[in-house]
C-alpha cells in the first residue's frame, strides 16, 4: 500500500515505501537536481505534459509531468481526479486484472486554493522498451527484406495477443494507438515472451470481456495507423492471432469484419488527417514561423537559423545566389536548385519564385492564399497522408510589392506580389516524361519491364491519393517524378498548388485526374495497354473493396482522355 506524504513545496504524494527515500526529498521531487547532474533527460515536451527519463543507480523511472493550464481542464480535473491519479488507478487495475503495463510507484498532486494545478506520475521504466511505431520505422523497416518480414510477422503475433487479453480483461482505451503500445525488440526473439506493453491509461475504462462492437472500437483506430502500411497477409495473421486468443467472442461473418475494420480505419484516418492539416500553419515543435514588416515565412525548424532570416529578409538573394543552377524559367515561376549549409551537412532545395499571372488573378491573390503558401499547406498535408511528394522546408510570403510604393493604394490591389517556396531536392529524380524518354531507347524487354513496374508505382501513389479523398487539377506527367532504385522505381507528386482535399470525392474528379495523365502518356506510344492494365490494378488495390469497378473506370478515363488528345491536335498544342 502507498503511504503518503506532504513536501514542501506543497505537493501531496502517494508512493510506494519502498521508493519513498530514493524519490522524495524535503522540498518534492528533486527532478530540476537530476537534471543539473545529468541523472535526468527529457524525453517529451509539450503543452500540457513533459516526460522525464531517470536514472537512479541500478533503478530506472518515468517521470511524467502533467499541466492543468485552463479553467475547463481544472474544472473537469476537480471532478474526475488529475491525470496523474487517473493513470494511477487504470495502471493498477490492469496488473490486477493480468494487462502489462508499467508498474506506478508514485504519484503526486499539487493545488492552489483546492484546485487542482498539476500533477506527476512515476513509473519504473520498461528496459530496452520502444514505442511500435518507432521500433517499426527506426529498427525493421531498415533490414533487409526477409529478415524484415520475420520482424514484421512477430510483432504483429505479439500486438494482436496483447490486444486480445487487453479485450479479454475488459480494458477500453480511449487513445489505442501504436504510440501507445511499447515493445521490447529482443524479447520479439525469445518464444513464449510477450514483450508488448501497454500505456498512457488516464482515460482507460474496465468492465467484463469486450464484445465485438466494442472490441472493434479499438480495433478501428489501431488498425487506421496501419491499414495502408500492412499487406493483406500481415492483416489477416493480426485478426486470426486476435480470434484464437478470444475463443468466446461472437463474431459477424469474415467478409462483414474485414469490411468493418478496413471502412472504420480509413473514415477514422481521414478524420485525424483533418484534424492535423493545419499543424503547418503554427508554432510547434516542428514548425515556426517569423514575421518581418511586408512578409511572414513558415519553416520547418531543421532548417538554419542563417537559411531561414535570409530567407525572410532577402528571398530574392537567395534565388539570385543559386541562378547559375535553373530548373524553371517561366512567366510566372522562376525555380533554382539551391544549396545550404548546416551542422548535420549540405541541405539541397528547390527554391520556387511564384507570381500571379495578369492583373484579375493578381486581384484574386489579395484574398486567398498565394501559390507557394498552398503548395506549404498542401504538401505537408500529402506528407501526413504518407503520399509521397517533395517535403516543403520553407515558404514566404510578401505582403508588399516592391517598386509599387508610388502608386495610388487602389492600384496596388492589382499588382502581383510574389511569394517563395522551398521544398526538398529528391536526389536522381526526373519527370516521367523524361525517364519514359530515356527508356524508351533501352531494349524492349529490358524497357517494358522497367515500364511496368514504374506504372505499378504510379498506380499506388495516385491510387492513395484518391483514396484518401486528394485531388490533383493539373496531373500530367511533368508533375511526377521518378526515380530508380536498384529494382525498384519510386514516384513522387509535386507542384502540390494544385492538390485539394475534399469531403468526398467524386468518381467524375478521379477519372478527370487520370484522364489529364493518360492524356500525358499518350506521347509515348510505345507504353503499351498491358502497362496500363498493371497501373489500374496497383490504383484499384489501394481502395477498400468493391469501391472501385475497374473496367467502368478504364471506360470513362478513356473517354475523356480521348476527347482532350482530340481537341489538342485541333489547337496544335503538345500532348504534355
Amino acid at each position: 500500500m502507498p503511504v503518503t506524504r506532504r513536501t514542501d513545496d506543497g505537493c501531496r504524494w502517494h508512493v510506494l515505501p519502498e521508493w519513498e527515500s530514493l524519490l522524495l526529498a524535503p522540498g518534492g521531487l528533486p527532478l530540476t537536481r537530476w537534471l543539473a547532474d545529468g541523472r535526468a533527460q527529457a524525453i517529451w515536451n509539450r503543452a500540457g505534459r513533459s516526460i522525464y527519463l531517470v536514472r537512479l543507480g541500478d533503478r530506472a523511472v518515468c517521470v511524467k509531468q502533467h499541466r492543468s493550464d485552463g479553467l475547463v481542464t481544472a474544472l473537469a480535473n476537480l471532478v474526475r481526479g488529475s491525470a496523474a491519479r487517473r493513470e494511477w488507478n487504470g495502471a493498477i487495475e490492469a496488473l490486477r486484472r493480468g494487462v502489462p503495463t508499467a508498474q506506478p510507484v508514485a504519484f503526486g498532486e499539487q493545488r492552489t486554493r483546492g484546485w487542482p494545478r498539476a500533477s506527476t506520475l512515476v513509473t519504473q521504466l520498461i528496459d530496452g522498451a520502444e514505442p511500435l511505431n518507432q521500433l517499426v520505422r527506426d529498427r525493421i523497416e531498415p533490414l533487409a527484406s526477409a529478415r524484415r518480414q520475420v520482424l514484421r510477422r512477430r510483432a504483429v503475433d505479439r500486438v494482436a495477443r496483447l490486444v486480445a487479453a487487453v479485450h479479454e480483461a475488459g480494458l477500453r482505451h480511449p487513445d489505442f494507438h501504436a504510440g501507445n503500445l511499447l515493445v521490447v525488440p529482443d524479447e520479439l526473439e525469445a518464444p513464449g515472451r510477450l514483450g508488448v506493453w501497454l500505456i498512457d491509461l488516464a482515460g482507460a475504462r474496465f468492465s467484463g470481456p469486450l464484445d465485438w462492437a466494442a472490441a472493434r472500437a479499438d480495433l478501428v483506430v489501431l488498425h487506421a495507423e496501419w491499414f495502408d502500411r500492412l499487406s493483406v497477409a500481415e492483416r489477416w495473421r493480426f485478426f486470426w492471432t486476435y480470434v484464437k486468443y478470444r475463443p468466446r467472442l461472437q463474431i459477424p461473418p469474415r467478409d462483414v469484419v474485414v469490411d468493418q475494420l478496413d471502412r472504420g480505419a480509413r473514415a477514422h484516418s481521414r478524420r485525424i488527417d483533418r484534424r492535423r492539416d493545419r499543424r503547418a500553419l503554427r508554432v510547434n515543435r516542428d514548425f515556426l514561423v517569423l514575421r518581418r514588416p511586408g512578409r511572414r515565412l513558415h519553416g520547418a525548424r531543421e532548417l538554419p537559423d542563417a537559411v531561414l532570416e535570409q530567407l525572410v529578409e532577402r528571398p530574392d538573394a537567395a534565388i539570385f545566389d543559386a541562378l547559375d543552377r535553373p530548373i524553371k524559367i517561366s512567366h510566372t515561376t522562376l525555380m533554382v536548385r539551391a544549396e545550404w549549409s548546416s551542422p548535420d551537412g549540405s541541405i539541397s532545395a528547390a527554391l520556387k519564385r511564384c507570381r500571379p499571372r495578369g492583373v484579375w488573378k493578381s486581384f484574386l491573390d489579395r484574398f486567398r492564399r498565394s501559390r507557394a503558401m498552398r503548395g506549404w499547406y498542401y504538401g505537408h498535408a500529402l506528407a501526413a497522408r504518407r503520399i509521397a511528394t517533395a517535403r516543403p522546408l520553407a515558404v514566404c510570403d510578401a505582403r508588399r510589392w516592391h517598386g509599387a510604393s508610388n502608386l495610388p493604394a487602389w492600384l496596388r490591389w492589382f499588382v502581383p506580389r510574389e511569394s517563395y517556396l522551398a521544398v526538398e531536392w529528391l536526389e536522381g529524380a526526373e519527370n516521367l516524361h523524361l525517364w519514359t524518354w530515356r527508356w524508351a531507347q533501352r531494349p524492349d524487354a529490358e524497357r517494358l519491364r522497367r515500364a511496368a513496374r514504374c506504372a505499378e508505382s504510379l498506380g499506388r501513389l495516385l491510387g492513395r491519393m484518391h483514396a484518401r479523398r486528394v485531388s490533383h487539377r493539373d496531373l500530367k506527367a511533368s508533375n511526377l517524378l521518378v526515380a530508380d532504385a536498384g529494382d525498384e522505381v519510386r514516384t513522387w507528386l509535386v507542384d502540390t498548388d494544385g492538390v485539394r482535399i475534399h469531403r468526398r470525392l467524386s468518381a467524375r474528379r478521379r477519372a478527370a485526374d487520370l484522364a489529364r495523365l493518360a492524356t500525358s502518356v499518350a506521347a509515348h506510344p510505345w507504353v503499351s495497354r498491358t502497362v496500363l492494365c498493371r497501373f489500374l490494378r496497383a490504383y484499384a488495390a489501394e481502395f477498400s473493396r468493391g469501391s472501385i469497378d475497374k473496367r467502368l473506370l478504364w471506360r470513362a478515363v478513356e473517354r475523356r482522355a480521348r476527347r482532350q488528345i482530340a481537341r489538342r491536335k485541333r489547337q496544335g498544342k503538345p500532348l504534355l
